[in-house]
């Protein structure tokens, strides 16, 4: 069995990298990436390997490892003719792709071409040699319709999206699920919710890039207007839902060998926001803050200050759609059959990785 893999060096990525080095069947993983900042593709991939977030067996059979893991570079990776045969059997597993969470609408076309086309041209160039294609997509693919939100999101509910990257992120999923019957091929959808750090073994906490609530206390954390109080509005009712990223790596690596077709990798409970916001804003060392309770945000809120202004035209502009949300919870029956969700207080956690963040001056790996 062979596995191309994209976003092998992105916070999932090198997740899966790890777990997927686990199999016994596994023959080679393909991984596509670019060089930067001067470094090679090879290199970053090697850099991923002797991270200390890395499992001991790789370190301990580097050679070995290294055997199973062949880097492309993007010319050749569009040409599979070059690297696979139709006789294999090979998986698809497409994690590549940048959160993009603007409204405005000079970032529609961008979210739209990293988005949809992007995996169009993926998928349109290796279909005629995959067995089955999975796509990483995101649990906020179906927007804020609040309730119970189940693993089927095309046949049950309609979506209402907050912005671009979660209508084209459905599109895209929409796209794939017509071509796989139109090309007789298997597709699979899984759906992380927001990714926190590690929850297992010695690399407890680790994240390699601080994203999304990351962010939030990054905004707070060491900010040289911080001696202004803040007004933030959220739904006083609704919540948070993060999901270790180790975790949802250990799932996909047990999934995309399955019949199962939607997946939502999510918590079973989700942070309350006010307590969860509460928690990262405070760990950061910033305590001037108060909560308004909203449905319609604070983007209009009058007599703002000066920090008020920057949170509202930054990351606020970006985070307020999820913050006002409708109150949601996921069903996952069908998630905690196949890997069970790690029990741990879900606030505490929160905690802890903004804690681990802050230890690393909010700095990722750089990967």
């Amino acid at each position: 069995m062979n596995v191309i893999l994209t976003g092998g060096t992105g916070t999932l990525g090198s997740q899966i990298i790890y777990e997927l080095l686990k199999l016994e069947n596994l023959n080679t993983i393909f991984l596509p990436v670019r060089q930067k900042n001067g470094k090679s593709a090879l290199s970053r991939i090697k850099t991923i390997l002797e991270s200390d977030a890395a499992p001991a067996f790789i370190s301990e059979n580097k050679k070995g490892i290294l055997k199973k893991i062949k880097v492309l570079d993007m010319d050749t990776f569009f040409k599979p003719e070059d690297f696979l045969s139709k006789t294999e059997t090979n998986f698809f597993i497409h994690s590549a792709g940048s959160v993009n969470l603007s409204t405005h609408k000079s970032q529609k076309e961008i979210i739209y071409k990293g988005v949809f086309e992007f995996t169009k041209e993926v998928f349109d160039t290796f279909s005629n040699y995959i067995t089955k294609f999975t796509y990483i997509s995101t649990a906020f693919s179906i927007g804020n319709i609040g309730g119970l939100i189940e693993n089927d999101y095309h046949t049950k509910k309609s979506p209402n999206h907050r912005n671009f990257y979660e209508e084209y992120k459905h599109l895209t999923e929409k796209f794939l699920l017509q071509k796989g019957k139109e090309k007789n091929i298997n597709i699979q959808i899984l759906r992380p919710s927001v990714l926190g750090g590690n929850i297992f073994e010695k690399s407890t906490y680790f994240i390699s890039n601080y994203m999304v609530y990351y962010l939030l206390g990054k905004f707070f954390y060491q900010n040289p207007l911080n001696e202004n109080s803040i007004r933030i509005a959220a739904n006083f009712n609704t919540g948070l839902n993060i999901i270790p990223v180790d975790y949802v790596a250990q799932v996909i690596t047990k999934v995309f060998q399955t019949q199962i077709e939607q997946l939502n990798i999510v918590h079973s409970k989700s942070t309350p926001i006010i307590s969860g916001m509460s928690k990262i804003i405070k760990t950061v060392g910033f305590h001037n803050f108060t909560f308004m309770n909203s449905s319609s945000g604070g983007l209009l809120l009058e007599g703002k200050n000066r920090l008020e202004n920057i949170y509202y035209k930054t990351i606020g502009l970006h985070l307020n759609q999820y913050l006002i949300s409708e109150p949601y919870e996921y069903d996952t029956t069908l998630l905690e059959s196949i890997i069970p969700i790690p029990k741990y207080n879900i606030e505490d956690y929160l905690e802890a990785t903004i804690r681990f963040a802050k230890s690393k001056n909010f700095k990722g790996e750089g990967w």
